[in-house]
């Protein structure tokens, strides 16, 4: 991976835990809507390669990816 994704963690760190969520309520504000579906993979690979020991990919609905927040 070449980069970290571009979420926000004040953004993860006030999502409760156990409520779902998905990319787009965690990527920083400023963050170019064109790039989302690219940096939308990078956050998954980093869910799926632990680099978030307190998300895990919950759901895909084949439209959107949801995950959960398991503590905070």
């Amino acid at each position: 991976m070449s980069s970290k994704s571009h979420v926000d963690l004040d953004k993860i760190n006030k999502i409760p835990s156990g409520k779902p969520f998905e990319y787009k309520d965690v990527v920083k504000e400023d963050f170019s809507k064109e790039d989302h579906t690219e940096d939308g993979k990078r956050f998954k690979a980093e869910v799926e390669t632990e680099v978030y020991d307190n998300i895990k990919l919950e759901k895909d609905t084949g439209s959107h990816l949801l995950y959960r927040k398991l503590k905070d």
